[in-house]
């Protein structure tokens, strides 16, 4: 290799690569450079664009070579961690999130990756203390009050209220969103529903505004694109080979799915689980299987046969052990959302999967999405394509159950919560598996919850009070929303 360095065409060209979200070119254009440089940038650069297209075993291998030529230091440590945090190999997360603490204690990212991590992992009072440390050394930033509100309630006082009230029309945008979000915890703790809702509308709007071209996205890729693609996925007649007995866990967020999956996990068989692993969402985007998100039309390279359905799975089960699948292992866990828009697709793949679709009061579940603030999910941010999405869900559920072709366990929230142990011992039924007592007991703590129901599913099951609901839908009514679903 000639001892070439990279000059400012080549910057700004990879500059441009990042900045327009062209991911897959960039990675050609960095590998073809990587030929004939030595630029060590060239591994940092390498390492965040195979980190972006989910790529995590070649970002991990392109940044430990970055680090160990140039130095450990607290940005490239941070995203070490990242990338562990993405292989759930959570302990080298940990570790190596102390390492970059060790270098400067009080650097707030590094603070904020910790927080995060333990509250992933159910060490609340170690999350506690680190939001607890960005904000004194930040209290005028809402992020970490609003983080505090969540694990405690009491940081909502009187006098944090009047000071948001008063400044809001005066934050900047990230502290204006914080600070409605926390404004309508304190209007639900104090039951004025309307002001509630309205707050919660004005801190979607802020957070969507600057994303609508993803926005518009992800949605179209939702309801029109895929769709179109397993429309014809399923027109191939394919015999599959494999020998996996999945569990794919599924439905609409804040639908119970955290708890479906802590109570199996809980069982006598100690089945290892993803989590919300999201595997098929990012193979696709990926191998770049559909092309152009924003298109009306599929536009895919994707040829609808037998090989190149093998090809996916292997691109599929490559993912899921580059994100922590033990190899070998036949039962695992997956409680991605998204897998019930390729339920259709994983059913021919994986002709051995069970799937449990969980159903909560629409009302309760709208009301959940809307108030949990998902930032990824970008369909979340607006109650108009919330009550879209969610009918969209509630059509192919009822077009599943009435072909038949797919088994699939539908699982009442409200009345796994009314009745635990006789709905649990009907799922365990289901799943082929041995049912204990420990299934529904607040037993395994253990479990890596990445989601926002990170704190809830640790507290023992308890009985969902649905008569709130009807204030909401009073309020939906009025805002337009009259689903025969919802009322």
């Amino acid at each position: 290799m000639s001892e070439k360095k990279l000059d400012n065409n080549d910057l700004g060209k990879i500059e441009e690569f990042f900045n327009k979200g062209k991911f897959h070119e960039g990675l050609i254009f960095l590998n073809q450079l990587k030929k004939e440089n030595d630029d060590l940038m060239l591994n940092w650069y390498l390492s965040h664009i195979c980190f972006k297209l989910h790529k995590y075993d070649q970002a991990l291998k392109y940044v430990k070579e970055f680090i160990n030529l140039k130095s450990k230091d607290l940005l490239n440590l941070n995203f070490l961690g990242q990338i562990y945090l993405e292989k759930n190999e959570i302990e080298l997360a940990v570790k190596t999130f102390e390492q970059a603490l060790a270098i400067k204690n009080d650097d707030k990212t590094t603070i904020l990756n910790l927080a995060k991590v333990f509250l992933y992992i159910g060490e609340i009072d170690k999350s506690k203390s680190y939001f607890q440390k960005l904000s004194k050394s930040e209290p005028e930033n809402l992020s970490y009050i609003y983080s505090l509100m969540r694990i405690n309630d009491n940081k909502l006082t009187l006098n944090l209220i009047e000071k948001i009230k008063k400044n809001l029309d005066n934050y900047n945008l990230e502290n204006k969103m914080y600070g409605n979000l926390i404004l309508a915890k304190f209007h639900e703790n104090e039951k004025n529903y309307d002001l509630e809702v309205e707050n919660l509308i004005e801190a979607h709007k802020v957070y969507i505004s600057s994303k609508k071209k993803s926005s518009y996205q992800q949605i179209n890729f939702i309801k029109n694109l895929l769709p179109t693609f397993i429309k014809e996925f399923n027109q191939i007649d394919f015999i599959s080979k494999s020998k996996l007995n999945p569990i794919f866990i599924m439905g609409l967020p804040r639908s119970g799915t955290t708890l479906v999956e802590k109570i199996i996990t809980s069982g006598k068989k100690k089945l290892q689980s993803l989590g919300e692993s999201d595997v098929f969402d990012k193979v696709f985007f990926s191998e770049k299987i559909i092309e152009n998100y924003e298109s009306e039309t599929l536009i895919s390279k994707f040829q609808f046969n037998n090989e190149n359905i093998n090809i996916l799975d292997e691109k599929i089960m490559d993912q899921l052990y580059a994100q922590g699948l033990k190899k070998n292992n036949n039962f695992f866990i997956d409680k991605s959302i998204s897998n019930f828009l390729y339920i259709d697709l994983i059913y021919k793949i994986y002709p051995n999967a069970k799937f449990i679709y969980c159903y909560r009061n629409p009302a309760a579940n709208v009301l959940g999405i809307f108030r949990s603030f998902l930032p990824n999910v970008l369909w979340s941010h607006s109650l108009e394509v919330i009550f879209d999405i969610v009918d969209f869900y509630y059509k192919k559920l009822n077009q599943i159950k009435s072909e038949k072709f797919i088994n699939i366990y539908t699982l009442d929230l409200e009345n796994l919560t009314d009745n635990p142990e006789i709905v649990s011992k009907d799922l365990f039924k289901f799943l082929d598996l041995e049912w204990t007592s420990d299934c529904i007991k607040n037993i395994n703590k253990n479990l890596i919850i990445k989601t926002a129901s990170n704190l809830q599913v640790r507290k023992e099951i308890e009985k969902h009070d649905l008569s709130y609901t009807s204030n909401y839908i009073n309020i939906f009514n009025k805002l337009g929303f009259n689903y025969r679903w919802l009322n």
